[in-house]
């Protein structure tokens, strides 16, 4: 590899390929340069990411998070790990809609890009892949399954024609509420923080799906 950094743009937002020979410390001042030199093309852009070429600790990525979104007007919504468990999550799209600006917005199966707005609430006839946050006035419906890749504070409605297999999954699972075939899960204990780093732990990673005709919920990660 002779580039030290390369930026792709994915279905999944944009990935990092990162030049395995050179240390940390080079590469996360070569990022920051690249997302600089980029700014004007990407603008106020928010985006997830992901990473690969360089086997990077949690500690690292989110250091780089962290430099982009310090020193550019870039957003990043959350990191995407290149593993079984996002491929899994992504097979749920089908093509990614454009959505009018309304108090309600409806789509088809999607990739949703960007986060919703407080009191907002998005409809869906199928999978919806919500790539950013829910804020807790606003609400996700869905007839089939939810996946938010970022923040899940507001509430989430999957299986909402009955579909008793769909799940509601998130990187920071924390809805107001949620309900899954007509069946509420239980209160989830609020997080404090919400620092990127704290919230976007492996532990917080959650799917809620019905087992026995009650919603049970388990770390995203043993799917």
């Amino acid at each position: 590899m002779s580039q030290s950094v390369i930026i792709k743009s994915s279905k999944n937002g944009i990935n990092l390929v990162l030049n395995p020979e050179l240390s940390f410390e080079y590469l996360l001042d070569e990022i920051l340069k690249k997302f600089q030199e980029s700014e004007k093309f990407f603008a106020d852009a928010s985006f997830a990411i992901s990473f690969e070429g360089k086997e990077l600790s949690d500690a690292e990525k989110y250091q780089i998070v962290d430099t982009i979104m310090s020193h550019t007007k870039i957003r990043i919504l959350c990191i995407i790990e290149n593993d079984e468990i996002r491929d899994k999550i992504i097979r749920q799209k089908i093509k990614e809609q454009q959505c009018a600006n309304a108090p309600v917005k409806k789509v088809s199966g999607s990739f949703y890009h960007g986060s919703l707005l407080q009191g907002e609430q998005l409809e869906t006839d199928e999978s919806i892949v919500i790539i950013g946050d829910v804020p807790e006035s606003a609400t996700v419906v869905s007839k089939s399954d939810i996946v938010v890749l970022g923040t899940l504070k507001g509430s989430a409605y999957a299986g909402m024609d009955g579909k008793l297999d769909a799940f509601v999954a998130a990187l920071d699972f924390q809805p107001a509420k949620y309900n899954i075939a007509g069946i509420y899960g239980p209160a989830i204990e609020k997080e404090k923080s919400s620092l990127f780093s704290k919230r976007n732990k492996t532990t917080q990673s959650k799917i809620a799906t019905i087992c026995d005709g009650i919603i049970n919920i388990r770390p995203l990660y043993q799917v």
